[in-house]
């Protein structure tokens, strides 16, 4: 059996999830002869409690994996007696540019990443036929995925023009160009408070290896955000491949499974990191993919819980469909299902609550995402109910609809007061 989990994992990158700006053939090709589920969210927003959550269910399947992974803190969780031999490779956080202003890309060679070394010990593994479970929090901590790889990197680089000058669209028009004269001047807002670093050419792609946790301003550029994610597209490119090098040694029929224990924002909302900004699906919604299939997509609501109940069927009963075909048949979840009648089949859950420190602070369901507000305690009269967001449609959390269904953020909100004050 072969496990592949991220910290900071975001399925938006993954052209098998649909992905117009990046292409993952190897994840492609297991998504067309696997299965795929759409909507996984993680119940926690600390990915370490995500894979604490996992160890705890996993029960004796967990006995025969060999962990391969450049988290330490995984050694240090109760969970790591659960497992069979958890394997430490070190990460080399040394940043591409600290010993140089060139903003230029930087070459390295993909053995050389955290997750190329990290490979190279679960290859030799597999090869020894144990059950190998790589974990890695690259994504969170130290990009250094070769930025050749990018879909658009040959094309850029065989780019070359003289850039672009404004003043001389402005003179061939009769206008006053802005650095000759004082008309221009004149006619500047003098409200503006755009500072000459925000005017900074944006670069194509980000050397530095260090990922982002900025919360964008409003007067900043839009295409920061495309830059980041071609940056972050590279990373996954990174993934893709050593998941190609991975299937080549092991068997056709070999029980492969794939997810994360959080997501990743790339631009939603502002924010552009892990964990960064506001509590939204970005941060929440992560890829599963598992072999043995054809082709099929689960698109009904999934918790990232029910990932560590596949690795138990595909340990234990290799043979058996990982989800029910008549799952399948259904176009859409009964509406207005009870909230208060959850069951732990996968395949009819509800609703996933989702916690941060214990504590109850949001819910998704198969048709609304609410979240309630972060300015204190969960209270039964709180005027400000948080944020309520149409699923699946609204993918991004982009419109708040909670003053025109305010009879169903009412709804939620008891919900998450029962949940966390449970009747004795």
């Amino acid at each position: 059996m072969l496990i592949f989990t991220l910290e900071g994992f975001t399925p938006a990158a993954i052209s098998a999830y649909g992905s117009s700006w990046n292409r993952t053939p190897t994840l492609d090709r297991i998504a067309a002869h696997g299965v795929t589920w759409n909507r996984v969210i993680t119940p926690v927003t600390d990915p370490l409690e995500q894979w604490d959550r996992w160890a705890s269910q996993l029960g004796e399947a967990a006995r025969e994996i060999v962990v391969i992974t450049d988290d330490e803190r995984l050694l240090q969780r109760d969970s790591a007696a659960v497992f069979e031999e958890i394997v430490l490779v070190e990460s080399e956080d040394e940043s591409f540019g600290d010993d140089s202003d060139d903003d230029s890309p930087r070459t390295i060679e993909i053995e050389d990443t955290t997750l190329g070394r990290l490979t190279a010990v679960a290859a030799d593994r597999l090869n020894q036929d144990q059950s190998v479970w790589l974990h890695s929090r690259f994504l969170t901590r130290h990009w250094d995925a070769p930025r050749e790889l990018s879909d658009d990197f040959e094309s850029h680089e065989a780019f070359d023009e003289e850039p672009y000058d404004e003043s001389e669209d402005a003179d061939e028009f009769g206008e006053v160009s802005q650095s000759s004269g004082t008309d221009a001047d004149a006619d500047a807002d003098p409200l503006d408070e755009t500072s000459p670093n925000d005017l900074a050419e944006v670069p194509w792609i980000i050397s530095d290896t260090e990922p982002p946790d900025r919360i964008l301003a409003a007067n900043e550029d839009p295409d920061w955000i495309t830059t980041w994610m071609r940056t972050y597209a590279c990373q996954i490119k990174l993934v893709d491949a050593m998941m190609d090098v991975l299937l080549s040694l092991t068997a056709d029929d070999t029980p492969l499974l794939i997810s994360g224990t959080s997501g990743f924002a790339l631009g939603q909302n502002g924010g552009i990191g892990h964990r960064t900004g506001p509590l939204r699906s970005c941060h929440l919604q992560v890829p599963l993919i598992c072999s043995g299939g054809t082709g099929l997509r689960r698109r009904l609501l999934t918790s990232a819980d029910d990932f560590a109940k596949l690795v138990n069927q595909r340990q234990l009963h290799v043979d058996d469909p990982l989800v029910p075909i008549e799952t399948f048949l259904e176009s859409s979840p009964p509406r207005q299902q009870s909230l208060e009648t959850p069951t732990d089949e996968a395949e009819n859950v509800s609703h996933v609550v989702i916690h941060r420190d214990a504590s109850p602070v949001a819910v998704m369901t198969h048709e609304w995402f609410y979240i309630r507000s972060e300015d204190g305690p969960l209270m039964p009269d709180a005027d400000d109910r948080g944020h309520l967001f149409l699923k699946p449609d609204d993918i991004d959390d982009f419109n708040n609809v909670i003053r025109l269904q305010r009879h169903e953020a009412d709804r939620l909100h008891q919900f998450l007061l029962s949940d966390s004050n449970p009747a004795e």
